[in-house]
């Protein structure tokens, strides 16, 4: 059967999110089971967003003067190889170097694909971005329950064969992408270019938001399995809370831009900021692990259509020939900057004896009070003039 072009943008988003839901979550058990220590571990865990943050946007440069296609084709493969290698044993410097090299890989995937759904959405206005992105939340939620059954099975190695297969598969899907030399730019981006970029004051102010959200929610993506067991939890439980996440992406992806349409992308930012802080205020007051996975009917709100917004919001403020650069940007700010001042400041909290649903109140003070500034200063963008 022949794919679509859609339909093959969202197969590789399938699998980049299967992936990600493979390693990420159960990262930091993994090297506790190798014997790092709390310092370590955070090290290690902080080398992802820290390469997100320094190399991802000279990489969105390079997609933008070879293609798209070039550059997903030789992440994906060397991802894959990278991954396998967290099978050989090794010690606190081997598992450093071997996450750093991997992410230089890695962290390239999600940018790109989102950059081509733009364009696709922008040849085709019967796509939205959010209608392709939503495969991404299938590919967590399947992965979740899946890889965490066979954890229990094996042991805790097994999500890097998971990863290294997903990303070998997502190598063989970027086969059939189309070429895009033709959405090429004349001349390549520069760091003039960039700095060009930055001028424009919306994007600032956006990124800046992403930051703040982003050092709040880390608390999230990475702590969320402590928080879990603090309350009594079991693995399996968190695992069902995982794959839950995923399910609950779906029809916020799907009705994205309707909503962004309905609402405005201003009114519809600050309500993902709204919910985003009341997620977090229900984590510090639920003790029941039970009760806590449906406070995760948030999570579509508050990362979904949070993330569909800024994305959006990133395409009105830069030229269509700067796309992937933009989109590297906000990847950076979000997956980078952030994810390391979120990292070190759950870190050091966690370190000074407070409970991770302490921690969730703090965040959830401080991202409403965000949505307050956000909400007097920011102001509605307006789509670049190409």
């Amino acid at each position: 059967m022949k794919l679509s072009e859609a339909n093959r943008l969202r197969l590789l988003y399938f699998l980049v999110l299967s992936c990600t839901a493979s390693w990420l979550p159960i990262f930091a058990d993994y090297l506790k089971d190798h014997g790092l220590t709390g310092i370590e571990i955070g090290v290690v865990l902080s080398v992802t967003p820290f390469m997100m943050l320094f190399i991802q946007p000279f990489y969105g440069m390079l997609a933008d003067r070879f293609g798209y296609k070039k550059c997903l084709l030789y992440s994906a493969l060397s991802a894959s190889v990278c991954f396998l290698l967290f099978l050989v044993e090794g010690d606190f410097l081997f598992l450093f170097w071997v996450t750093l090299v991997m992410s230089l890989f890695y962290n390239t995937l999600q940018p790109l694909l989102d950059s081509l759904s733009l364009r696709l959405a922008q040849k085709n206005p019967s796509f939205s971005y959010g209608s392709i992105r939503i495969a991404g939340g299938l590919g967590w939620a399947f992965t979740g329950t899946l890889v965490g059954h066979y954890i229990d099975a094996l042991d805790t190695t097994v999500i890097f064969v998971f990863s290294a297969a997903s990303m070998l598969l997502t190598f063989v899907v970027t086969l059939w992408i189309k070429t895009d030399n033709s959405s090429f730019m004349q001349d390549s981006p520069s760091l003039k270019q960039i700095k060009y970029i930055f001028k424009e004051k919306a994007l600032i102010i956006l990124l800046t938001c992403v930051f703040l959200v982003s050092a709040g929610a880390t608390t999230i993506w990475n702590f969320y399995s402590i928080y879990m067991k603090e309350n009594g939890a079991s693995s399996t439980l968190v695992g069902y809370g995982l794959s839950f996440q995923g399910l609950c992406e779906l029809p916020l992806f799907y009705f994205s831009a309707r909503i962004i349409q309905k609402l405005g992308i201003k009114t519809t930012l600050l309500v993902t900021l709204l919910a985003t802080s009341c997620r977090m205020l229900l984590y510090s007051a639920v003790k029941d692990p039970v009760m806590a996975l449906f406070i995760e009917l948030l999570h579509g709100i508050s990362w979904s259509l949070f993330w569909v917004v800024c994305v959006e919001y990133v395409d009105r403020l830069v030229k269509e020939e700067w796309r992937a650069t933009g989109q590297s940007l906000l990847y950076a700010a979000y997956f980078g900057m952030g994810a390391i001042a979120g990292n070190f400041w759950t870190g050091y909290l966690y370190d000074s004896k407070m409970m991770i649903s302490e921690i969730f109140l703090l965040n959830s003070i401080m991202i409403f009070g965000l949505g307050i500034v956000c909400w007097i200063f920011m102001k509605t963008p307006k789509p670049y003039a190409n």
